[in-house]
């Protein structure tokens, strides 16, 4: 007995050797397959509302949170749309900005040639750069359109945005860039009478016409909020918490406001 115990010894290190390989790899594809699901990135989607109730003043200061903001925080990956809210959003629908960055490229040790690799980053890096002064220009020459809209149809920009969102595998973000103030008849907020039970009324009235988005997943984000008066500005803001609700929405009462605030998303905002 005690003399097989060396060649059973040499066998089962011999077995050990060779199913380190297949370890490595394993452990490497987990890894890798762990770097691909935190670095998928965001899709980040804007909506500005070119209707009459939004003046270019305001178009001003969503040009410059775009600019001071949404742009910079862009990783290699994400990508960027922003369209017109206004009343042809969905028979008219054409981006005034779209475009992609590229990925970083990924570095596998057994695979890759760190030259190669460097220099394939550094071109990445140069071309997000250029990207995003391109994503700049064409931001500033959108905002700056004299184009405006008789009505404002918010509702359409949403269900907009759930066909935009609707194939996105990476992170969902959607910022309106508006007063918020529904101006699409039948529904003109600033003129109709809030009670206590209006929200629940126009919610249940959506929901049977299909006029409310699935918009599960996705991070959003309200700018430019105002109303003649406080208390109408509280009725259509609580309308607006509990329609983004209703559709599934990551939202947060602290990111509706008169600006960008809370931003850039946090980790915790639509976790798929």
């Amino acid at each position: 007995m005690g003399g097989q115990s060396v060649p059973r010894r040499r066998m089962a290190w011999g077995l050990a050797l060779l199913a380190l390989p297949a370890l490595l790899l394993g452990t490497g594809c987990t890894r890798s397959s762990q770097a691909a699901q935190q670095q998928r990135g965001t899709a980040v989607v804007i909506f500005v509302d070119f209707s009459d109730s939004v003046g270019g003043n305001d178009r001003v200061a969503f040009k410059r949170e775009i600019d001071k903001l949404v742009l910079p925080w862009l990783q290699p990956g994400d990508s960027l749309l922003i369209a017109a809210i206004h009343d042809k959003t969905l028979t008219e629908f054409r981006p005034l900005v779209e475009a992609e960055l590229p990925p970083r490229p990924h570095f596998n040790g057994w695979l890759n040639n760190v030259i190669k690799y460097n220099r394939a980053t550094k071109e990445t890096d140069a071309r997000i750069v250029q990207v995003k002064e391109t994503l700049r220009t064409q931001t500033a020459e959108a905002l700056t359109r004299r184009y405006q809209a008789r009505y404002t149809d918010i509702f359409s920009s949403l269900l907009l945005a759930e066909k935009l969102f609707s194939a996105e595998s990476r992170n969902k973000v959607l910022i309106l860039m508006s007063d918020m103030i529904e101006d699409y008849p039948p529904y003109i907020f600033d003129r109709m009478t809030w009670a206590p039970t209006t929200t629940q009324t126009l919610l249940a009235e959506l929901q049977a016409k299909r006029m409310i988005a699935d918009l599960s997943h996705v991070c959003v984000y309200v700018s430019g909020v105002s109303a003649p008066s406080a208390e109408l500005a509280q009725n259509i803001g609580r309308f607006w918490e509990a329609y983004f609700r209703r559709a599934g929405a990551d939202v947060n009462p602290s990111r509706y406001a008169h600006v960008l605030l809370h931003w850039p998303p946090p980790t915790s905002c639509n976790l798929q």
